[in-house]
């Protein structure tokens, strides 16, 4: 899967950007505040639809003034396909081929796995982003998990509501039996989705070589979900686990006015050695547990594509040596994968050898280093 062409307009301080892309390495640099991160974002947003750093679309647009547009074209097996992202007055518009297309629809036309320093939050914050982590990797894999998720969400909603109110009011109406079964029915096909994907990460996880990760470093992957009985039985068996679960959780879930246990409650584990890095990771370990990850997930889609998607990466050097750039730069080059990475350090702008295309950033405008 290849980006063969970019075009982008009043997306934050870049004007207008025209690009064409090489099959393989680009390396964009350039000082910070340039444009580098909006020359990848604008990528992230012709293929998903969605910024990796804000949810709120007016932030994109340029402070002169939008409509904000992101065009592109992408050559697969498939064949040729356009692109298009805009926003106008706080309104997204998804294009594919000239026509109108809802998210769904739109996604898998180019599939993108990204290492920002936005992504750093999954394994800092709290559990709700590795939650996050985990349904945008089903996502690329199967976009109608986003009904999934929204049903569970609805359900959910509705649920907490009526607990509210029956604790205000005491009521002692038969709904909750209704959203109890409801919701054990929205929980079993998250969970499972959720459960078979980190199954499959780990596995990928397993297989990374010495030369993509510090000497005797082992990742690490734990999906710890909730309940945790969960976990342990067969995915046709989930929906009466959930039933059961909620039935019992009742009373403590009226007394809280909310649902105390769910799929909203998951959490992943992640580890380097047996380090718990959301406690104990120091940075150089965190960085090096998301390049894990992402390129456990980059295996995944190539091998559910038969195409390997797009990577793109900010600040390439972070903790990374040269021999450790090099071996990163290899590996995506070995799996097929297009990649665009930015680096603020003039120096290794000119040392990555393996790069097809090196660009400069400045000022919002792009050109060929």
């Amino acid at each position: 899967m290849h980006l063969a062409e970019l075009r982008a307009r009043n997306l934050r301080n870049v004007e207008r950007l025209e690009l064409s892309f090489p099959s393989g390495l680009t390396v964009v640099g350039g000082a910070n505040g340039q444009g580098k991160t909006s020359l990848l974002e604008a990528a992230y947003l012709l293929a998903t639809g969605r910024s990796f750093r804000t949810r709120r679309l007016e932030e994109l647009v340029a402070w002169r003034g939008g409509p904000l547009s992101v065009t592109g074209r992408v050559v697969g097996r498939r064949g040729s396909v356009e692109l298009a992202v805009g926003v106008a007055a706080g309104e997204r518009t998804l294009l594919v081929n000239g026509a109108p297309r809802g998210l769904e629809s739109f996604l898998g036309r180019l599939d993108v796995v990204d290492l920002t320093a936005e992504r750093m939050a999954v394994l800092r914050g709290g559990p709700e982003e590795r939650r996050r982590f985990l349904d945008r990797g089903v996502v690329g894999l199967d976009p109608t998990h986003l009904r999934v998720i929204g049903e569970y969400r609805r359900t959910l909603g509705q649920r907490n509501a009526l607990l509210r109110q029956r604790r205000s009011s005491g009521s002692a109406s038969g709904q909750l039996d209704v959203w109890d079964e409801r919701l054990a029915l929205a929980a079993a096909p998250l969970h499972a989705r959720r459960r078979e994907y980190a199954r499959r990460l780990a596995e990928k996880l397993a297989t990374l070589g010495p030369d993509l990760l510090p000497a005797g470093v082992q990742p690490r992957l734990a999906y710890k979900p909730s309940p945790p009985a969960a976990g342990e039985v067969a995915a046709e068996r989930l929906a009466s686990v959930f039933m059961d679960r909620v039935a019992n959780c009742r009373d403590r879930d009226r007394e809280l006015g909310h649902t105390s246990e769910g799929p909203h409650r998951d959490e992943l584990a992640v580890e380097l050695n047996g380090v718990d890095l959301r406690r104990f990771g120091s940075a150089g370990q965190v960085r090096a547990a998301m390049i894990a990850l992402k390129l456990g997930k980059l295996s995944l889609l190539s091998d559910e594509r038969g195409d390997a998607p797009l990577f793109l990466m900010d600040d390439f050097d972070t903790d990374l040596d040269d021999a450790r750039m090099g071996a990163l730069a290899a590996h995506l080059g070995r799996a097929g994968s297009q990649a665009v990475v930015a680096t603020s350090k003039e120096e290794v702008l000119g040392r990555i050898g393996a790069a097809e295309l090196k660009l400069r950033m400045q000022d919002g405008e792009v050109r060929v280093a």
